[in-house]
């Protein structure tokens, strides 16, 4: 089994005060809701800016710390992980995948540029929005072909995480849908269920409507670059170390305890 690795880097601006709130158990939650623009290459070789939103949560103590400090419009630096959850509402099992933080910081705004959307949001131009994962893929690689004759790669990745839970070592595991496109996506169909993965890539939300006409959001990693992690000398492996074509597109203190009374939001809030 490949070491669990699952590590996201943002840097953004506010694009409202954060959203303070409590669980049952006295917990403090907070909301941030981050924006930036990632500069990426289409295939005529051109840059292009492309808009991203991310909701990002902190627990605890610096929840509380932060609460009353943070402004819209403030530039912000996010290290955190990627977590899986699940619940059942109405009899329908859903799941989402958050961005917790660990650590924030207020950055310095001089010299950088905010732009503002449609709807009066700041957003930052040339911000960072960078996922690193490891783990073992759930099921072989997916291929498919758009109309127009581009490769995509739909990979499943199991990523492991171990930590103290009062007192106890314990094991979660949090789930996350890769896409790989064009030489990319053709070397990763090879992959296949259990195979190890290092997957470099940006955070994005896809959105749509299902058939009882109800608004669904999925988070996903567009992958960069793709790594084969080798186990030993004497077992094969092999990596691709090379950044894909980016497509364009829109696109202790327990402080765990308590939060299962508190089920995730379903509907972003921009």
């Amino acid at each position: 089994m490949a070491r669990g690795l699952n590590r996201v880097f943002l840097i953004g601006t506010l694009t409202g005060r954060p959203d303070m709130r409590y669980t049952p158990g006295g917990m403090a939650i907070l909301d941030l809701n981050l924006a930036g623009q990632d500069t990426l290459t289409d295939e005529a070789g051109q840059e292009r800016e492309i808009p991203w939103y991310h909701r990002v949560r902190l627990l605890g103590r610096q929840a509380e710390m932060w609460g009353d400090v943070l402004e819209r419009g403030q530039l912000l630096f996010v290290e955190g992980r990627l977590e899986y959850r699940q619940w059942e509402r109405e009899g329908e099992k859903r799941s989402e995948v958050q961005i917790r933080a660990d650590f924030i910081d207020p950055l310095e705004g001089r010299g950088r540029e905010t732009l503002e959307d449609a709807r009066g949001q700041p957003r930052l131009r040339r911000a960072l929005n960078q996922v690193v994962l490891m783990g073992n893929l759930t099921r072989d690689s997916e291929l498919r072909y758009t109309p127009q004759g581009t490769a995509v790669a739909r990979l499943g990745l199991a990523v492991n995480e171990r930590r103290l839970r009062q007192g106890a070592e314990e094991e979660r595991t949090h789930f996350i849908e890769v896409q790989a496109w064009r030489d990319l996506a053709e070397w990763a169909a090879e992959l296949k269920r259990g195979d190890g993965l290092l997957v470099i890539g940006r955070l994005v939300n896809d959105s749509w409507t299902s058939s009882s006409g109800e608004r669904r959001y999925q988070t996903r990693v567009e992958a960069l670059r793709l790594e084969r992690p080798t186990r030993g000398p004497a077992q094969a492996g092999g990596s691709r170390p090379q950044e894909a074509k980016r497509p364009v597109q829109t696109g202790g203190v327990d402080i765990d305890e308590g939060l299962e009374d508190f089920p995730p939001e379903e509907d972003l809030p921009f």
